[in-house]
């Protein structure tokens, strides 16, 4: 078809992979806000030595600088908060498969009845190591300030960019207001004759975060990265290198695109150009932002085992959905980590320098195993939590069958001395005070010990007797 366009493309192919069916929705949104884009050159014989200068590129762009790559060239082209134009654009020119875009585009995953699972659930992990393309899904920790503020608010908030990312509001530590934001870093990699592309697709920062339902919906709040971003991986520079003032300009490490074009200008590739060569420097950041949601996820465990410790201070249904919200996310975060692994082993036995891929093997297993650790502490939280929430509702409802029990008591002895003081009110000498007043205590006193002695009275048994008796009759 001559004359068909990348989003009929999309469209043919959600029938054979109807995961992509939110890709398709997608582009035909229009753009919340523009693009940023960069992209470096590397020479064949200046790959392996760094020190390329990052160029800005507009929208219009981005077709030339996919298809026109000069010889012997490999070209890194960054795009933050790419806009469906872009997508399709650039889907034809690379001849991308439309699942690259969709597991970027769709990182939610709602009730199974309402949509199909997400590329990277739907897709088994052994046909996703052999994509020519990897996907980083990670979670972004955010701080939204005081907590206060947040008294009446959602759980569920969402970003403004051109892709909406999910973001979920924790319970506040220390008068803090922390989230999640789910985020991704999608890399592409294509050789074409002595020349080759990688693509990289990077999530905006979220500078402020709105409300995704209810009566707030669409307020917005300012929201930055908790701790100005990830901890840097590489080496530090010596004292020497400082104190002779050669000091390195520093780059917000807040924003993925800023990160990434740093390290590919100063640093050298790690090997010749490949999907996974390309790909070490996001690994490296988004292992980073895992170590600090690890640690994130320890400190709520701590939370939690407090709130378990004086559960009739703290301890609240809401305690027990967020307990098993973390463990769902341990879970999940250990899927997406496990992918990682899957796809660096798949593609690291390839590579010239095995060393550096065998310390990041190391670390994601050691952030598998934590989360590991983790969730089997919250498996076992969420036990205990649901057990002492059964015991403090059971503790409840006694304690009202007891406070019934005396009201009843107290509603025996009124209601018979009421009704023989309505039956004297009628006359004055029965009034306190006056000369009959000792008739009232002389008919009430016998009226109250009969309504007790009737209330005593176990009638089920009583019944049993009569009949008994009665039946020898």
């Amino acid at each position: 078809m001559a004359n068909s366009s990348y989003v009929d493309f999309v469209e043919h192919c959600v029938y054979r992979n109807p995961c992509i069916s939110g890709l398709s929705q997608h582009l035909k949104k229009p753009a919340n806000s523009p693009s940023r884009i960069f992209f470096i050159d590397f020479p064949a014989d200046q790959a392996l030595q760094g020190s390329s200068k990052p160029i800005s590129a507009t929208e219009q762009q981005c077709v030339q600088l996919t298809t026109t790559i000069p010889a012997n060239v490999t070209r890194l082209l960054f795009i933050e908060n790419i806009t469906p134009a872009i997508i399709k654009q650039i889907g034809p020119s690379l001849d991308i498969d439309p699942l690259f875009f969709s597991d970027y585009v769709i990182t939610d995953f709602k009730d199974l009845e309402k949509q199909p699972p997400p590329p990277a659930l739907a897709i088994l992990p052994s046909l996703i190591s052999e994509k020519p393309y990897l996907h980083l899904h990670y979670q972004h920790i955010l701080s939204l300030g005081s907590s206060e503020l947040f008294k009446d608010s959602s759980y569920a908030l969402k970003t403004d960019s051109n892709v909406p990312r999910n973001v979920r509001r924790l319970a506040p530590l220390s008068g803090t207001q922390l989230a999640l934001a789910r985020a991704s870093c999608s890399i592409f990699f294509k050789s074409t004759g002595s020349s080759s592309i990688g693509l990289f697709l990077v999530d905006r920062p979220i500078s402020y975060v709105l409300e995704a339902s209810g009566p707030k919906q669409n307020l917005g709040y300012q929201a930055k990265a908790l701790y100005s971003g990830f901890e840097d991986f590489q080496p530090s520079p010596p004292f020497s290198y400082f104190a002779g003032g050669q000091t390195d300009c520093g780059w917000d490490k807040t924003l993925m695109l800023d990160s990434l074009v740093h390290y590919f200008s100063t640093q050298r590739l790690l090997g010749q150009p490949s999907i996974l060569s390309l790909s070490y420097y996001p690994i490296r950041i988004v292992l980073s932002e895992w170590n600090l949601y690890t640690h994130l996820t320890s400190r709520f465990s701590k939370y939690y085992e407090y709130s378990l410790r004086n559960m009739e201070a703290r301890l609240h249904d809401e305690d027990l959905v967020d307990l098993q919200r973390w463990r769902r996310r341990c879970k999940q975060s250990r899927h997406k980590l496990w992918l990682l692994s899957e796809y660096v082993s798949r593609w690291g036995e390839h590579e010239s320098d095995t060393h550096k891929w065998i310390s990041v093997q190391k670390d994601i297993n050691y952030l598998r195993e934590q989360l590991q650790d983790y969730g089997q502490s919250l498996e076992q939280m969420v036990s205990i939590a649901t057990s002492m929430v059964q015991l403090l509702d059971s503790r409840r409802s006694i304690i009202e069958a007891v406070s019934v029990r005396r009201l009843t008591y107290i509603a025996l002895i009124f209601i018979p001395l009421a009704w023989v003081a309505s039956l004297f009110s009628m006359s004055e000498e029965f009034l306190p005070g006056n000369e009959h007043f000792w008739a009232y205590f002389a008919v009430a006193l016998p009226v109250l010990g009969l309504v007790l002695f009737l209330s005593s009275l176990r009638y089920k048994r009583l019944m049993h007797v009569i009949r008994r008796y009665w039946a020898r009759l």
